[in-house]
């Protein structure tokens, strides 16, 4: 068994790519593995030699969105093991493909409201029964950016219309994110981490740049009202773990604001339940879910979903619940969960 870890330059310099993890799990297990750029010519030609294909690409990369779909994709259905699969990123980065998705199982989220005629928009009897605030999302963007709250009306025929006619520019804001980040630093720890980050962040930044903007549409979702924080779900084969996220001061969002706190009393077995259940339903290998609570009755209720996220929070939550809810005091490592996973699968097909 041979397995490809794709991995560009570009991406070498990212902290969070799982790709380090990988090559370290092939190095403590005696696996044998390479490093493949995704990118050289012929590329689909020489992975066939590999029975395993790991690609943890970033919705910050142009190039990576541009391409991994159809190599990944080809690759599976040519009968190779990948990871992400057809399964785990379709979707990925597209709130308006997880929205479908996730209503096609009634799976628990916001009433969705999307709209493709700018005209229809004001006219549609469903706007009659919106109660603002609203939130208003645009299909791309993670850490909470494209993201907004419309108070009333008025503000949502000027979305209405900068949407549908100049269109909005969808790459991450140097002010929001810095603005952001400063008002959830709560010590000096935190701000020199956060400082030796700028420059991922001003690279990605700068690859953002190259998206279009975004137009032609209109998607809204109900504002759930909750306590102050929302949960990062992961759910990876049996096992699931968690982050809680404060919400930012003055802010409804608590995605990216880097203000993490581990509380297993939040994770009611309704959120396990749901969390597990959806994965089953989807057949994904690998999600983070992002759940906020009703403050009214108490609901987990999905707001998004992403196959990639922080494995190094998930790891420092210390443990995972089973499908019955039981902790275990194990570190849940994603990407070591994920090679394991695919590898059983292998060995699987390998015995019959």
């Amino acid at each position: 068994m041979k397995i490809a870890i794709l991995l560009n330059e570009s991406d070498t310099v990212h902290s969070t790519n799982w790709s380090f993890e990988w090559v370290k799990y092939c190095e403590i297990n005696d696996i044998l593995y390479e490093i493949i750029d995704p990118y050289e010519r012929s590329v689909i030609g020489k992975l066939a030699h590999y029975e395993i294909i790991l690609w943890h690409y970033s919705n910050y990369l142009f190039t990576d969105l541009l391409i991994a779909k159809n190599i990944l994709f080809s690759l599976e259905l040519s009968g190779k093991i990948v990871f992400p699969s057809i399964r785990d990123c379709w979707h990925f980065d597209d709130k308006l493909a997880e929205t479908y998705l996730l209503e096609s199982i009634k799976a628990p989220i916001p009433a969705s409201y999307y709209f493709y005629e700018k005209n229809k928009v004001l006219k549609n009897e469903l706007l009659e029964s919106i109660h603002f605030p609203i939130i208003a999302k645009l299909r791309n963007g993670s850490g909470s950016h494209n993201v907004k709250k419309i108070s009333n009306k008025k503000e949502l025929v000027k979305y209405n219309d900068k949407i549908f006619n100049v269109g909005i520019d969808s790459s991450p804001s140097l002010f929001y994110k810095t603005s952001s980040n400063l008002r959830s630093t709560k010590n000096i720890s935190m701000f020199i981490n956060r400082f030796k980050r700028i420059p991922e962040f001003l690279r990605s930044l700068s690859n953002a740049k190259k998206f279009n903007l975004e137009r032609g549409y209109l998607f809204l979702q109900d504002f759930i009202v909750n306590d102050g924080f929302d949960l990062k779900i992961v759910v990876v084969g049996n096992k699931l773990s968690f982050v809680c996220r404060n919400i930012r001061k003055g802010e409804f969002r608590a995605s990216g604001s880097g203000d993490i706190f581990y509380d297993k009393s939040k994770i009611t077995s309704d959120i396990i339940n749901s969390a597990f259940e959806t994965s089953d339903k989807l057949g994904f290998l690998c999600m983070g879910y992002d759940y906020v609570v009703n403050r009214n009755n108490g609901q987990g209720v999905i707001i998004e979903i992403s196959y990639g996220f922080s494995h190094s929070a998930i790891l420092d939550c210390g443990g995972y619940f089973d499908r019955k809810g039981n902790w275990v005091d194990e570190p849940l490592n994603v990407p070591f969960e994920i090679l394991k996973n695919l590898i059983f699968r292998y060995e699987k097909t390998q015995n019959h």
